[in-house]
């Protein structure tokens, strides 16, 4: 009896095989076409996905795999087309997540320089998913870059409180910060980003401008000290020079200025820099002046004067010049003397907007934005604690009471989807002191790999205090995590609110953002 039932149940087996993995890939177009795929056919898998269509017309998964093959072959507008019918479709599911599709289409825009159209889903990103780093990423910098400064500001700093602080972001700060004239918060995001990359050319001069600003001459000559010595681009050396004459002149050193810019003197007419020759030449007349080297300024002042005698005042600077030399009392002891212009060449000697200038994250084209600033405003406010407590909206409500109500298996899994629309990849699975209270995971970001601590917390009828906050804040430090995440199914109370405020390394998740990150999960 037992030899033939082993014989059937082999048998068995050996059908449910044959169909799982031979016969069904063949009879279903789409498992054929997945399989395609896998096998690294990618043409054939695109024909199978094209048949489906025909038949088809609205299956999301055949446009989506489409797209992703389209946009990975740089085959951006057919990859747009797919992704645009998915939205249009508006069937989403474990193989097609909203939020994943939104984001490909966003970015696949910002390819083809559809920059309104990029800003607008990246926003609609934002207002589901106030976490979501890519379209904070990108809203932030296409805010930068039409100079809606003080909106842009806001953005980069909800993006500094996520993500890594890489040298690109802590720049961009540091620039919008700088046009909002927020200078000591420049100079601060600019110190980081040179930790980063300390060779910056662009860094460092951003860098010297911005103390230049605080008239901290001698901390800013260090800066331009550095692209000097280390620097191979041309423009960069050009600006630099320039930059340390006029600061070693504000600083009371003068002669060391001179140095600098003989130096770019000779380099020029070397290189034969006509324009660069003037610039040069009208710069070392002040300072050598500076330096009370009357002579060798009235020297630099009349080369330029014979090359191009209307640059600027140069033919009044040449004239009086010469008439203090022939009082052979000095210019210091002359009414009027030319010194006197000195304060109006080091304020005109860079354009007021020069490091917006050359920092390289303003548009090339500009775009109104007008119509969905607005609605920006209001939310970038919303997060920034614009409003006191915000009332949970019924959806929302409904998807968070849901959750609360999971057995402790299907409330990890959907805690640790959450987790993944967050940008989190769950490492492990925490013990937690009581169970029925929550799950606690140990997780990393998925675009830069750092450790964050991650509490979830399904409490109904209490609101979170400061005691839970700064547990967390304390096993942040213990675990020695980048940092923690306390997502919890009820409001803070008020000292939980003000806790806050001292607690840098914690973010937290109230009902109202949980809601709407469990959208399509329950």
């Amino acid at each position: 009896m037992l030899v033939p039932a082993l014989i059937s149940l082999l048998v068995i087996v050996g059908i449910i095989f044959v169909y799982l993995y031979i016969l069904a890939p063949r009879l279903n177009p789409l498992r054929r076409a997945d399989s395609y795929l896998n096998q690294n056919l990618v043409d054939q898998a695109m024909l199978e996905y094209e048949k489906i269509l025909q038949f088809d017309a609205g299956n999301p998964i055949a446009h989506y795999r489409l797209a992703l093959i389209h946009l990975d072959r740089s085959q951006i507008e057919d990859g747009v087309r797919h992704l645009e019918e998915v939205i249009r479709i508006n069937k989403y599911d474990s193989e097609v997540d909203k939020i994943a599709v939104e984001r490909k289409l966003a970015e696949a825009y910002i390819s083809s320089e559809k920059t309104l159209e990029a800003f607008q889903l990246f926003f609609d990103i934002l207002k589901n998913y106030p976490g979501d780093v890519k379209a904070l990423y990108h809203v932030a910098f296409i805010l930068l870059g039409h100079e809606y400064f003080d909106l842009a500001q806001r953005y980069f700093e909800r993006l500094l409180r996520l993500e890594e602080r890489d040298f690109e972001i802590l720049f961009g700060a540091g620039i919008t910060s700088y046009q909002n004239q927020k200078t000591n918060e420049a100079v601060d995001y600019f110190k980081e980003a040179l930790s980063i990359d300390p060779h910056s050319d662009i860094g460092n001069l951003a860098m010297a401008f911005a103390q230049q600003r605080k008239h901290d001459y001698k901390a800013a000559l260090n800066y331009v000290r550095m692209i000097i010595d280390t620097s191979a681009d041309e423009n960069a050396l050009f600006v630099a020079k320039r930059l340390y004459a006029i600061l070693s002149v504000q600083a009371k050193r003068p002669a060391d200025g001179v140095k600098v810019l003989e130096e770019l003197l000779s380099y020029a007419r070397k290189k034969g820099m006509t324009e660069e020759l003037s610039v040069i030449l009208y710069d070392l007349g002040f300072t050598a002046l500076n330096a009370e080297m009357t002579e060798p300024a009235y020297e630099y002042w009349n080369q330029l004067y014979q090359a191009e005698r209307e640059y600027r005042n140069i033919q009044s600077l040449t004239t009086m010049l010469r008439k203090e030399m022939d009082f052979k009392t000095g210019p210091r002891d002359v009414e009027g003397s030319v010194v006197e212009y000195t304060e109006e060449w080091l304020k005109d000697s860079f354009p007021s907007d020069f490091v917006w200038q050359i920092c390289g994250l303003k548009s090339e084209r500009t775009i109104d934005l007008s119509p969905l600033l607005a609605t920006a405003h209001a939310e970038s406010a919303r997060d920034d604690g614009g409003e006191k407590k915000k009332a949970v909206s019924s959806m929302a409500a409904e998807k968070v009471n849901a959750f609360i109500q999971l057995d402790v298996e299907n409330f990890r899994i959907i805690a640790s989807r959450v987790m993944a629309r967050l940008g989190y990849r769950v490492d492990e699975i925490l013990q937690t002191y009581r169970e029925a209270d929550g799950v606690d995971f140990l997780a990393y970001s998925q675009s830069v790999k750092d450790k964050t601590l991650i509490w979830v917390r399904r409490w109904k009828d209490i609101r979170v205090s400061e005691i839970p906050l700064r547990n967390l804040a304390q096993a942040v430090n213990d675990m020695k995590a980048r940092q923690g995440i306390f997502i919890c199914t009820s409001e803070l109370t008020d000292a939980g609110e003000a806790a806050m405020g001292g607690l840098s390394k914690l973010r937290v998740i109230l009902p109202n953002e949980l809601g709407n990150l469990l959208a399509d999960l329950l």
